[in-house]
This record gives C-alpha cells, structure tokens and sequence, in this order.
C-alpha cells in the first residue's frame, strides 16, 4: 500500500530582529535627575544639620578668637555650636531667597525680550545685546573673582567682600548669556553635551561662591559679636574669686586683696579678686576679662573649675 506523497513541511519562521535600542534620556532632564538623586542621598535634615553645625562652628570661633581664645579650648557642644549656627542663617537664607527673586524677575523679563523680538530675526535686536550684556558682566565677575583668590592673598577667606559672590554669579552670568543667544539665534550656540557639561561647571562654581560668602559672612557675624561682647562687659555680673594661691600678671582693673584663712574641711582661700567679668564658662573652665578690655592689651585669664577656687557673682545696677 502506497501512500501519498508526505506534506512538505513549512520553513521555521525567521527569528524576529532585535528591538531597537531605547533612545537616549533626554539631556536636558540629565542635570536635574542627578541634583534630585544627590539630595535624595544627602537629605534636607542632614544637609541642614551639617550647615547649622559649620555656620556655628566659624561664628564662634571668630567671636572668641577676638579675645584670643581658640574655639577648642571653649568645650562648646554640637548643640551649642547648632544654636549658634541658627543665629547666622538667617541673613544668608534672606539674601538666597531674595536673590531667587530676583534671578526670576530677570528671567521673566528675558523671556518678555525673547518673545518680543522673535519674528525680528536680527542679531541687533535687543535680545542680543542682552546676551552681549550678561557674557560681559560674567566675564568682569569672574576676572573680579580670579583678582582676589590670586592677588588680594588669604585675607579673602576671613573678610567679608566680593570675591565670593562674583565666582559665584560670574560664570552663571555667562552661561546664561550663551544661552540667550542661542534663543534669539534660533539654535543652540553649542552642542547639548558641551552645553550639558557647561551648565554643571556653572552650578558647581555657583554653590562653591556662595558657600564660601556664607563662611565670610558668619565669621564676620562673629567678630560682631566679640565685639558687642566687649562693649556690654560692663553690664555682666561681677566675678569675685577666691583662691588658695597667688594669680600672677593681673589684666587691668582686677584689684586683689589677701584673706584670712577659714580653716574648715581644710580649706583655705586666701587671696580675693575683684573685678573681673564672665566671658564665658565651658568645658569646665572660667574665661574671666575685665570691663576695660581692648584687644591687643588686654588678656583674657581661663580658670578651671576645682578646689582650689571660690566663685561668687555680683549683679551690676545697670544690667540688662
């Protein structure tokens, strides 16, 4: 018995092509997408924890240091040092949220000029010329910023000026130029990646310029306060101080006298000192100046707190 011929069978299907690679994640979404996974790592309590602890940090250590006291030697807490912290933050957090204000007026006032002259087409448009502007004024910030870190010398870190802030504005001045024209032009002026890397460049110098004028500005918040401190000692209360042995080099104004000994718990305190003023008590230690002290002449005398010493405090009439 003969069969029919077999069916022939059907070829496999050819394999399916491969899937075409996704496209690239848009590069202008590339920036943010980083500075939100950077902030989502570091977190807005830690991050403002560790902002409080080093404004704290320089405040206190420029306030003591005008009487001559390294910040070490005072003992203060982290606590201590957030508090003090809470006190400078202020003016710079009003200052960045004033200055957000009006980096927005100044966009919104672009992007007016920008739509005003679209149909222009003219590179002398004012658009332009607003370009022009800001590339200028970047370029004068950022030489303005490279005179003082290589010519004014290292007094810039400790004083209070424009250093900061025009390397902080200067180069966001002209990127935001480039990209103005590039706006008006109708195409970019550079290339997305070159653009990209540009943009972070800008950012990175613009946090660096303004971290370091919130440094300049807390110590100079602190060298305030030394010196209010110096103008209200006459108003702190009185620190009268015992003692078993002599102090020598007296500060000026600080009058001693000699005392009998009381002979109880085999104590003695034989030596009075009046006079002087509480600066501050830390870590265990006295930090007594007088209420004529001026920087230069006069010195400020640490006493530890133990048996060897007597302390009483005299409120003055005119005390706050």
């Amino acid at each position: 018995m003969t069969g029919g011929p077999s069916p022939e069978r059907e070829p496999p299907a050819p394999p399916a092509p491969p899937a075409p690679p996704a496209p690239p994640a848009d590069d202008g979404s590339a920036v943010p997408a980083r500075l939100r996974r950077l902030a989502e790592a570091l977190g807005p309590a830690t991050l403002a924890t560790a902002l409080l602890l080093y404004f704290g940090y320089i405040a206190t250590r420029a306030r003591y240091a005008y009487f001559g006291v390294p910040v070490e030697m005072t003992g203060r807490s982290n606590q201590d040092l957030m508090l003090d912290g809470m006190e400078v933050v202020f003016v710079p957090a009003a200052m960045i949220f004033l200055g957000v204000m009006l980096l927005v007026a100044i966009h919104a006032l672009t992007l007016w000029v920008l739509s005003r002259d679209a149909t222009a087409g003219d590179e002398t448009s004012a658009a332009a010329f607003l370009a022009y502007g800001f590339v200028l004024v970047g370029v004068l910030l950022i030489g303005r910023a490279l005179i003082g870190i290589f010519v004014q010398g290292s007094d810039v870190s400790v004083v209070f000026g424009t250093t900061p802030l025009s390397l902080a504005f200067g180069p966001a001045a002209v990127a935001y130029g480039v990209w103005i024209y590039g706006r008006q032009r109708g195409r970019p002026l550079l290339s997305s990646r070159l653009a990209r890397n540009g943009v972070m460049c800008a950012v990175a110098l613009g946090v660096f310029g303004l971290f370091w004028g919130s440094t300049q500005l807390a110590w100079a918040y602190g060298k305030g306060r030394g010196e209010g401190d110096v103008e209200g000692l006459g108003k702190r209360p009185e620190v009268v101080v015992d003692t078993k042995e002599p102090l020598d080099a007296l500060p000026t104004g600080v009058r001693e006298s000699r005392l009998g000994g009381d002979g109880r718990g085999g104590r003695t305190y034989l030596y009075r000192y009046r006079g002087f003023r509480l600066l501050m008590a830390s870590g265990g230690r006295l930090f007594l100046v007088t209420p004529q002290w001026r920087a230069g002449r006069d010195q400020t005398v640490v006493l530890p707190y133990g048996d060897d010493i007597r302390v009483q405090l005299v409120a003055q009439q005119d005390a706050d």
